[in-house]
């Protein structure tokens, strides 16, 4: 074996575990309220920009998207959320999501994830985004409104808004912290280099 051919045997094996530990943290904080007595705050934005710089590869994207779906599906059939319509609202919903691993792989691959002055206006730009579109689609098209108006629109974003951004906030502050970790691994910091 010459020396490409193991450089991409241990780039595949570490998108792999990577892959790997970023669906299990989606399953934990997702489902947290019914797997744990926890009850953690959806990691999904954050671990998906996550994946969109690490990852890269569409295939991992449909593999995120049909995991978040699962979960989803399977949330709403358990606690009888009938009252959500599932097909019109979320496709908004599922937006935000590809939309922010475009992000990440786009704008934040390689050693820009470590620009402050770009990771956290990028990720800032995220959770705004998703918040917004996410949210609007789920007041306006998900049924659970009889007659949705702007006016109380905009009052249903403004009283969820803390309960939203805090959380990813803080998952966007903690994925900067573990990119710098790893930067300072060299074995990793080799593997990403190759990667990009």
């Amino acid at each position: 074996m010459n020396k490409v051919n193991i450089t991409m045997q241990k780039l595949l094996t570490k998108n792999i575990l990577s892959a790997l530990i970023m669906l299990f943290l989606i399953t934990l904080t997702r489902t947290s309220h019914e797997l744990t007595s926890l009850n953690l705050p959806d990691a999904s934005l954050a671990i998906f920009i996550a994946a969109g710089i690490f990852l890269k590869q569409r295939k991992f994207l449909f593999l995120f998207v049909a995991l978040i779906v699962s979960i989803d599906t399977y949330i709403i059939n358990i606690n009888n959320m009938i009252h959500i319509n599932f097909e019109t609202s979320y496709f908004g919903h599922i937006f935000t999501y590809i939309l922010t691993w475009e992000l990440g792989r786009k704008f934040l691959s390689g050693d820009k994830s470590l620009k402050v002055k770009l990771f956290f206006p990028i990720a800032f730009f995220a959770i705004l985004t998703s918040y917004i579109i996410s949210f609007s689609s789920h007041y306006f098209l998900s049924g659970w409104v009889s007659s949705p108006n702007i006016y109380d629109g905009f009052r249903f974003l403004a009283n969820n808004f803390n309960s939203f951004f805090i959380p990813n906030a803080v998952y966007f502050g903690f994925l900067y912290v573990i990119f710098k970790i790893i930067h300072k691994m060299p074995k990793f910091s080799a593997l990403s280099i190759t990667s990009n």
